[in-house]
């Protein structure tokens, strides 16, 4: 195990060990969010004020929130490669447990939102 690998496990650890019952979900759940963001950057599809966050996990489906309705359809349209480059990313990193299996995506609207 390398010293970045050993520090994580410390980290995490610490974490847990301070965070209490839920603390592993919580961990699991940021990783996944992190993953995603540069998912999709990498993707090229944060650009221009666009932009998509994880918002929650339910029984491996990952909801996501898009800002615009153009970026919910791109991100559709792209779901599968996207969540495989996200559970590629989250492979080895401290704390992150879950697989995303599917994606959904909402459009974020002022006044609530909108399931494409």
């Amino acid at each position: 195990m390398s010293r970045t690998e050993e520090a994580a496990s410390a980290v995490q650890r610490a974490l847990l060990a301070c965070m209490g019952p839920g603390a592993a979900e919580q961990i699991a759940l940021a990783q996944a969010r992190l993953a995603w963001q540069e998912a999709v950057a990498a993707a090229g599809l944060e650009r221009g004020g666009l932009s998509s966050r994880l918002i929650t996990m339910r029984a491996g489906t990952a909801q996501v929130e898009a800002s615009e309705p153009i970026l919910a359809q791109e991100l559709g349209l792209r779901a599968e490669a996207l969540m495989a480059a996200t559970n590629e990313r989250m492979d080895g990193r401290p704390g992150a447990t879950i697989v995303i299996t599917r994606v959904t995506v909402s459009v974020a609207r002022s006044g609530g939102r909108r399931s494409l």
